[in-house]
């Protein structure tokens, strides 16, 4: 079914589970180890990505903030702290949305180096999809092999097969589960951080993070909407950078983690069959059900959901991701495409940004000459 440019079928709900890969390790572990709500988690994610699949009918889906997450979880920072962070990190896009400055900036970022910022997430996303198949090589191997062979498919919903397989592994080796799942109406508690608490993750973690988010959230994720909607050109590096201010400006009071856009989720989205916004509405629904029915069990589902089914849907999204890099040829962009590439890989897609750039600059220049 179609309605006003949104797509209802099993195929786009299939796309609507392609991001789970990224999404549910981040969420699980902001659960366990930092004790943020289930609810504020799922419905925070859920209703933004209804606002934007109405806005911009497109998959266009949202994921955790990586840089915050990795130094969160690692110090076991108090929640909020977390959403602190969030808003300090939402008034500042506000901020830079606002001056317009943004769309600017990116067309005047070479080809090459765009390409290799998706490359290199493309690598980072296999390479984690690899390391999590490694818990399991006969599951993880088969989920590959089935992702690969129907992810071009618009019949077979792969993601969906996928998930639904995994959930059913996850009982079948632990029956127990099903006695403790906790089926109740849950309502949200409500969150005030301090001033204190937004600077303090602004300085450890924020500022990291701004880095990260323009390279991915906004270039990389810019560059693939128009590879992969081409005539889609009236969604700009501004309303991305909007939309990052207001979903975490207020959200974070719902208990929602800090939340950007991702060119990874998109690639994984778009892998899985999700070509409109019908794919994150439906994941929108999905996740504010999850939230008010069952937010009290998602923790004890997602403990013992086999990691290598999710790993295998990060590397196919990885490949997608990668693909796109196919249409640099010249000798020059070519070696600039892949220095930034492994720059991201080894060390982050901030430093690559950088790299690439300065690589750029000196073959323009002929501060140094290849060949």
């Amino acid at each position: 079914m179609r309605y006003r440019g949104l797509e209802f079928s099993l195929i786009e709900f299939s796309g609507a589970f392609g991001d789970f890969g990224t999404l549910l390790p981040f969420a699980l572990a902001y659960i366990t180890i930092n004790g943020l709500e289930p609810f504020g988690i799922f419905f925070g994610i859920g209703i933004t990505n209804i606002i934007l699949a109405l806005i911009y009918r497109l998959p266009l889906p949202v994921q955790p903030k990586k840089a915050v997450g990795a130094v969160a979880i690692r110090e076991r920072w108090h929640p909020n702290l977390i959403y602190g962070t969030g808003i300090a990190l939402g008034l500042i896009w506000l901020l830079i949305g606002a001056t317009g400055s943004i769309n600017r900036l990116v067309t005047k970022i070479p080809k090459c180096v765009l390409r290799g910022i998706q490359l290199g997430l493309g690598l980072i996303l296999a390479v984690e999809g690899a390391s999590m198949i490694q818990e399991n090589l006969i599951l993880g191997g088969a989920a590959l092999i089935f992702a690969i062979v129907f992810m071009a498919s618009r019949r077979v919903p792969t993601a969906l097969i996928l998930v639904s397989m995994g959930v059913l592994f996850s009982f079948f080796m632990e029956p127990i589960l099903i006695s403790k799942l906790n089926f109740g109406l849950s309502s949200p508690t409500l969150h005030f951080p301090s001033m204190g608490d937004m600077i303090y993750g602004l300085v450890f973690a924020g500022f990291a993070q701004l880095l990260l988010t323009l390279t991915n959230a906004i270039i990389a994720t810019i560059a693939l909407i128009h590879d992969l909607f081409p005539d889609r050109k009236d969604v700009t590096p501004r309303n991305l950078v909007l939309n990052m201010g207001f979903m975490n400006t207020l959200t974070p009071f719902i208990g929602a983690m800090p939340m950007c856009h991702g060119a990874g989720g998109l690639a994984a989205q778009y892998s899985f069959g999700a070509r409109t916004g019908g794919a994150c509405l439906m994941e929108g629904v999905v996740e504010i059900l999850l939230a008010l029915f069952l937010a009290g069990s998602i923790d004890v589902v997602a403990k013992v959901f086999p990691f290598p089914i999710l790993g295998a849907m990060l590397m196919v999204a990885g490949l997608q991701l990668g693909r796109v890099a196919s249409d640099v040829r010249k000798s020059d962009e070519l070696f600039v495409m892949l220095l930034t590439a492994v720059v991201a890989l080894a060390f982050n897609i901030a430093a690559a940004f950088f790299v690439g750039l300065v690589a750029y600059l000196a073959i323009e220049k002929r501060w140094i000459k290849l060949g």
